[in-house]
């Protein structure tokens, strides 16, 4: 059988390049391949994996906790963070927000500009 490797991930948003220029300046990264007015794609330093970036109609950003009746995460990142204090509070200064609601404490569950979940995760 063929070899299958992950290439991407892409997340939806109502405004696809405000969410690219939250990712790239939270990982250091840049802007690897446009578009047009589809989408862009941000290269992940360290590693081939791409996040892409495409604009939904109607775009509803997911609650997180989950909650009946709601938008759910489909999905969400989770960040390997060397300083988890100092991972969170470059992520808040981009534009992200802690989440309310929180499990472990060695995991930060934060909420990106457009409302996904990622997590930061201490070393």
């Amino acid at each position: 059988m063929g070899k299958i490797a992950l290439a991407a991930v892409t997340l939806d948003s109502s405004d696809f390049r405000k969410l690219a220029d939250f990712y790239v300046k939270l990982l250091e990264g840049k802007i690897a391949h446009e578009f047009g007015d589809h989408g862009v794609a941000v290269g992940v330093p360290g590693t081939e994996i791409q996040l892409n970036f495409q604009n939904a109609d109607g775009y509803e950003p997911p609650v997180w906790p989950e909650e009946p009746g709601k938008q759910g995460q489909m999905e969400h990142l989770d960040f390997i963070v060397d300083n988890l204090e100092e991972a969170v509070n470059r992520a808040v200064g981009l534009g992200a927000k802690k989440a309310p609601q929180q499990f472990i404490p060695e995991i930060i569950v934060m909420l990106d500009p457009a409302g996904h979940p990622f997590c930061l995760i201490s070393k």
